[in-house]
């Protein structure tokens, strides 16, 4: 058995997906790919014009400080103002990383200890499992309800997940595979429960579990209950649906935000994201971690990100709209598939079906069996955890919807070969 703490991690099914749409394609398959959830658009023109002056008047390429360059903070400190309405936050407040993967990672080191428990909401985010447990921390699946068509917390559920080694909540909204977006009133109920369950704050808790330091000195009573929410597909979402951050509407001092340039701006190529948090402290700890493992994000991605937010207000849009084009085509497409029942999504750039047929032993021998016979790529719910089995995501966002078209035609195929 591997010695290190990767050994208890298991790479998911995508991997494999991936690994075998690669061998194909190098036999001359020509597949569509409806498995990276990215957007498929070009990105904004000031982006690239940025790097390129960046490139064209800059002889020596060093490294910028570890949060980042000082005008994009202040530039992504404006877009968490203007855009989400987080009206306290400041440039000190924010920090440049490789990616909302890496603001993840920065934030959870900085507020958690091996052995602490982190709440994760399931179907999940693999990436984020991934992270807790090269932090020693245990996730903790709570599994969400799904009622009217549409997944949403399932309050009884996580009041029974949390416990006094708690010390971390995450939220991802537009959600990652499901599609879904939290409102104000499920938020506002999520941000009070953590308030009322934050360890540091309500020493009640401890008495009424019957825990001590003297009984229990393994758990950590002065850390608080964090509420971490990621927002990588915050501006893509549908109307009526809209993005609501938790730092907007019940900012506290253990709200984390983090965010992504990918995928609102098509810069996933680019690795550059951010980190939003509650006070200049709690930067000056992400920085320790930062340092530690990358120094500072790639200063040409900083530029590009720069140049992207002076595009906000024209290119956003654009995009959105034509999102709910590329949306409505695999919607359409799905309706008319004997295999797959799609849960319509209010953000994000994938869509979650259901397999409908027991011909398949579960749901990576679905997407495998589709990838070898008609050439399309998709993710087994399998990789989104236990609760995503018996599902596909497949993503629109990478693809125009002739092409997606073209994919729905094959998923038909597919069934009448195996149905």
């Amino acid at each position: 058995m591997w010695p290190g703490r990767t050994r208890n991690i298991q790479r998911p099914p995508i991997a494999k997906i991936n690994a075998l749409a690669h061998e194909l394609e190098g036999k001359g398959r020509r597949l569509i790919n409806l498995g990276q959830a990215v957007l498929g658009l070009p990105p904004p023109k000031r982006a690239l014009q940025r790097v390129h002056q960046y490139l064209e008047n800059t002889e020596t390429h060093g490294y910028c400080p570890d949060p980042g360059l000082p005008t994009l903070r202040e530039a992504t400190a404006s877009f968490l103002s203007s855009k989400k309405n987080i009206k306290d936050a400041t440039a000190s407040r924010v920090m440049l990383t490789c990616g909302a993967n890496q603001a993840f990672v920065n934030a959870l080191l900085a507020v958690t200890m091996p052995g602490d428990e982190v709440i994760i909401f399931a179907p999940y985010y693999f990436d984020h499992v991934f992270a807790v447990k090269l932090a020693g921390c245990k996730p903790v699946e709570v599994e969400l309800a799904f009622s009217e068509g549409r997944y949403h917390i399932d309050f009884t559920r996580l009041k029974k997940a949390l416990s006094p080694r708690t010390r971390v909540v995450v939220l991802v909204s537009p959600g990652n595979p499901t599609g879904r977006v939290a409102d104000a009133e499920e938020i506002k109920t999520l941000c009070e429960l953590c308030r009322r369950n934050d360890l540091r704050a309500d020493s009640r808790i401890r008495s009424q579990v019957g825990m001590d330091r003297r009984t229990n000195p393994e758990v950590n009573f002065e850390s608080a209950l964090w509420l971490i929410s990621d927002e990588t597909y915050d501006l893509l979402t549908f109307p009526p649906a809209a993005h609501v951050s938790p730092a907007a509407i019940c900012p506290t001092e253990r709200t984390i935000v983090l965010g992504s340039f990918s995928k609102t701006f098509g810069l996933a190529a680019w690795r550059i994201g951010y980190l939003y948090g509650p006070n200049p402290e709690f930067i000056e700890e992400t920085i320790k971690v930062q340092d530690a493992l990358v120094v500072c994000a790639p200063v040409p991605s900083q530029m590009a990100a720069l140049g992207a937010l002076e595009e906000v207000d024209t290119y956003v849009p654009e995009a959105v709209s034509e999102l709910i084009r590329r949306k409505d085509s695999l919607m359409s497409a799905l309706k008319s598939c004997r295999t797959l029942e799609a849960i319509e999504p209010h953000g994000s750039t994938s869509v979650l079906a259901r397999i409908t047929t027991p011909v398949f032993e579960d749901a990576f021998a679905y997407s495998r069996s589709l990838l070898q016979n008609q050439g399309v790529i998709t993710v087994p719910g399998s990789a989104f955890g236990p609760h995503g089995e018996g599902h596909v995501r497949l993503s629109f966002g990478n693809q125009p919807p002739s092409v997606i078209a073209q994919a729905g035609e094959r998923i038909r195929s597919f069934e009448n070969s195996c149905t």
